[in-house]
């Protein structure tokens, strides 16, 4: 009687605990919403030519970019062949402060720490009141802590 008492209420705080988890991990908005980042990179910055002697363009490694036979310099000027972006150039514009970044106030801050501990806050609770009302028989709770374990112990 108290081996199916058990049973039935370890499947109960299963189900329980898995609605519990369902109801309070909704994550809202805060993970997809891009906070206004405090620096961004500078759009008036120019990359030079040449960075950690990576030039930034390359000739174009295409076969077909070569000097056509027609070309002639004194009428089309001298020939220069097509420049590609060098994948190797791993230049980055420098950050600056972002004139539309506001610092979050303390109340803000506060909300969204609430915010994201209030799942684990429904959980504990849940959890709790589940363990309370399943509370066992001292008697049958004591048999099962003399039984040997899973592994064979005393």
């Amino acid at each position: 009687l108290v081996a199916h008492y058990i049973i039935h209420m370890r499947s109960f705080a299963i189900r329980t605990i898995t609605v519990l988890l369902a109801a309070g991990a909704d994550a809202g908005d805060s993970c997809c919403k891009k906070r206004l980042q405090r620096l961004i990179p500078d759009a008036a910055a120019v990359p030079p030519d040449v960075h950690d002697g990576q030039p930034r363009l390359v000739v174009d490694p295409d076969p077909a970019n070569v000097r056509p036979e027609s070309w002639d310099d004194e009428d089309d000027g001298p020939w220069e062949p097509e420049m590609v972006p060098n994948p190797a150039f791993a230049w980055r514009p420098p950050m600056v402060p972002n004139p539309e970044y506001t610092p979050p106030t303390l109340a803000t801050e506060l909300e969204e720490e609430a915010r994201k501990a209030a799942p684990w806050v429904v959980l504990g609770v849940g959890l709790s009141a589940l363990l309370e009302a399943a509370q066992l028989p001292v008697e049958a709770l004591a048999g099962l802590l003399r039984r040997a374990g899973p592994l064979g112990g005393a």
